[in-house]
């Protein structure tokens, strides 16, 4: 972390609650825990009480890239909240994963441990639950609704994220098996993990939903059909364990899963849900079911039926659709 930052601390785990961290500067932070080496770029900014936390990518070339990965660790300028960035440690548990989703190992799951140094971190700077947001698309997305659930009353905002591993393409999801499960068969995998996995499972554990805004592109099939659609399907059958509701917004891009929303657009964003000014937005579905040509049409009674659940937004073009909501 030398390129990135000029202040690195390690710490044992047990004395991040009581630490005197830096403030107004990012800084890195190295944890270890089990011989696990759990790495951030932190920045806590002494004026502002809300926490903004974001997530790793997925799909990197592990000839080229460098650990620990940080994606959008130059957005920190861009904000006066304070900001985490937790890198995954799955990565160093063997060379051929290029996904790793923080799954850790058999007896040590990664991202509950990341769960719990951020808790202290937050609980240190006096944050509370519901003025912590996660941020994070693909893989990082799957991290930031499986921390949101872990963080009762925060806010998750997603894109094309992978919310049901399994349903990913085969190859990562068979490295992360042989690696970090020992090749377990999947039917055992899923029975005795699958809280790590799917979502759902571990939303059925904590009997507890988080409030979900998920931006998905209709123009990336594996998004939608494999993570997406599954997703409205199982959501609309759960039971009601809380009032947060999903909000989706289904939008058009021809760059399909690595459509992402530009900088200029995501950062207004983000601190819109901060604020809590997107969600008077979300008044009704209005969906404008003719401008999408995919099969979330045989979903409009899904839908409509469970809409006091879930709000589906479907816009052509993304940009518009923000300028609009920022005015």
């Amino acid at each position: 972390m030398k390129d990135l930052v000029d202040t690195t601390l390690e710490l044992d785990i047990s004395e991040i609650s009581t630490y005197n961290f830096p403030k107004n500067e990012l800084f890195g932070l190295k944890i270890l825990k089990n011989n696990v080496k759990y790495e951030f770029l932190i920045k806590l900014n002494d004026k502002s009480e809300k926490l903004i936390c974001f997530g790793a990518k997925g799909g990197l070339v592990r000839e080229k890239a460098k650990l620990p990965d940080f994606p959008r660790h130059s957005w920190h300028k861009s904000f006066q909240e304070s900001l985490i960035y937790y890198a995954d440690p799955t990565f160093h548990v063997n060379k051929e994963i290029k996904t790793g989703w923080y799954m850790g190992t058999e007896d040590d799951w990664y991202l509950e441990r990341i769960a719990e140094i951020i808790s202290k971190i937050a609980a240190n700077h006096k944050i509370k639950n519901q003025d912590i947001l996660f941020y994070g698309t693909s893989a990082g997305g799957f991290s930031s609704v499986m921390l949101s659930t872990l963080f009762k009353k925060s806010t998750t905002l997603v894109g094309n994220p992978q919310l049901i591993v399994p349903n990913h393409y085969q190859r990562p999801f068979d490295n992360i098996k042989k690696y970090c499960f020992n090749d377990l068969d999947d039917e055992t995998l899923l029975k005795e993990y699958g809280y790590r996995f799917n979502t759902f499972d571990l939303f059925k554990r904590e009997k507890y939903i988080p409030h979900i805004i998920y931006l998905v592109n209709a123009q990336s099939k594996r998004d939608l059909y494999k993570q997406c659609i599954p997703f409205l399907e199982e959501l609309g059958k759960f039971p009601d364990f809380n009032n947060n509701e999903v909000e989706i917004i289904v939008y058009h891009d021809e760059d399909g899963h690595s459509a992402r929303l530009s900088r200029s657009i995501c950062i207004p964003l983000i601190k819109l849900v901060l604020d809590r000014n997107i969600y008077n937005y979300y008044a009704e579905n209005d969906a404008n079911n003719q401008s999408l040509n995919y099969k979330l049409k045989e979903y409009e009674k899904i839908i409509e039926e469970y809409k006091s659940r879930k709000i589906v937004k479907i816009v052509d073009n993304i940009k518009k659709f923000f300028s609009k909501l920022k005015n």
